[in-house]
């Protein structure tokens, strides 16, 4: 045999065992001879919880129970507020104002004057670009019974008052955005008279 034919087995064998040094797994540490500890696992879920669960497969994503939507208007509030900001685009419509705010604009005597009013509320005020005060408004359902009427009336006087003049419309019967353009320039000219009567 050729001496190169013999370097040419050995380096072979060397390079077999080198591999199949680099196959075999590393000798296992004190640790990891110990017995392996049992794997606590969560409870199943009762069948009827499974059930109010639903997975959507695509997404995998929890389907959640529908909750009722709170509004801070009803829907014929909803639709006299659209009116409203198609009536007058420059004017700025607040919905749901106390009553004590709008006597506390006036003052403090004001507000204490009308304390009683405290918990009631407005539908819509309506005001200038500067925020001045120009009404009030507010949706009257037909068919109210004498306690509703009598706390529409003081509610009435006391923004009559303040100089605040008081616009009533009712949710069957709402009118167009031309006819609340002129109820809302009448009434700019009763606020005008119910400031000048104040001085």
């Amino acid at each position: 045999m050729d001496i190169f034919f013999i370097a040419l087995l050995l380096a072979a064998a060397l390079g077999g065992a080198v591999l199949l040094a680099r196959r075999r797994p590393p000798p296992l540490s004190e640790f990891s001879r110990l017995p392996a500890r049992p794997v606590a696992r969560p409870a199943a879920r009762p069948a009827w919880q499974q059930e109010q669960l639903p997975l959507d497969p695509p997404t995998r994503f929890v389907e959640t129970p529908q909750r009722k939507v709170y509004r801070l208007l009803d829907e014929a509030e909803q639709e006299l507020f659209q009116r409203l900001q198609e009536a007058m685009p420059n004017m700025r419509v607040f919905a749901q104002v106390g009553v004590a705010q709008l006597a506390l604009i006036r003052g403090r005597h004001e507000a204490r004057r009308l304390h009683r009013l405290a918990g009631r509320g407005i539908d819509f005020v309506v005001c200038n670009p500067d925020f001045a005060i120009v009404a009030a408004i507010e949706l009257n359902w037909p068919g109210a019974d004498e306690a509703a009427r009598a706390a529409a009336d003081e509610k009435r006087e006391a923004l009559h008052s303040l100089g605040i003049p008081l616009i009533q419309f009712r949710p069957n019967a709402l009118p167009d955005a031309e006819a609340i353009s002129r109820e809302i320039a009448d009434a700019i000219v009763r606020r005008n008279r119910l400031e000048g009567d104040r001085r």
